[in-house]
C-alpha cells in the first residue's frame, strides 16, 4: 500500500488501535493560565533531559503557551476524564471549575495528574500538520499513584480492563 492509497480517515482509523497516555499542557500567560489536551507525549532524551508532544497546526491555544519562559506537562489519571475533554474544548476557561496549583515558576500543576513536569522551551519543528515540540526538563514529580488515563480505539481505557 503506498501513502496515495492510504487516507485520512483510514490512518485515523487504524492509528486508533495503538494506546496514548493523555496530557494537559500548561502555561501562565498575560492572560492569565492557559491549558491545553495533547494525546502523544514522550521522553526523548536523558542527556540532556527532554521530554516531546506534538500540537496541531491549527491549534489556537499553542501559539498562546509558547509565549511562555515555562510550561507544564500534566499526565493525566484515570479519574481525569472529564478534565481532559474540558481542555479539548474550544471557547471556554478550561481552568474552570479545576483545582490546581502554581509551582515556584508559575507553572499551572493540575490536581488529578499522575505526573507533572516543568519545562522550559527547547526545539518546536514542524512535522507534517503538527509542531513537534520538545521541552527541557526542569523539574518532575510523581503526584499520585493512581492508573494514567489511556485513550484507545476513541475511547478512554481503564486500566483494570474496564472502559
Amino acid at each position: 500500500m503506498t501513502d496515495k492509497t492510504i487516507g485520512p480517515e483510514a490512518y485515523r482509523q487504524v492509528m486508533g488501535h495503538i494506546p496514548t497516555s493523555v496530557s494537559i499542557i500548561t502555561a501562565t500567560t498575560d492572560a492569565g493560565p492557559a491549558g491545553m489536551t495533547v494525546g502523544t507525549f514522550t521522553s526523548v532524551s536523558l542527556e540532556p533531559r527532554l521530554v516531546a508532544f506534538y500540537v496541531d497546526l491549527g491549534s489556537t491555544t499553542w501559539p498562546v503557551i509558547a509565549e511562555a519562559e515555562y510550561f507544564g506537562i500534566n499526565v493525566l489519571g484515570s479519574k481525569s476524564q472529564e478534565m481532559c475533554r474540558a481542555f479539548s474544548r474550544r471557547g471556554q476557561d478550561r481552568f474552570a471549575g479545576v483545582e490546581w496549583e502554581s509551582s515556584d515558576r508559575g507553572v499551572p500543576l493540575l490536581d488529578g495528574a499522575t505526573v507533572t513536569i516543568e519545562c522550559a522551551p527547547y526545539r518546536v519543528d514542524r512535522i507534517g500538520d503538527h509542531l513537534h515540540v520538545v521541552g527541557k526538563v526542569l523539574d518532575l514529580v510523581k503526584r499520585d499513584a493512581e492508573q494514567p488515563l489511556i485513550f484507545l480505539r476513541g475511547s478512554f481505557v481503564d486500566m483494570s480492563g474496564r472502559s
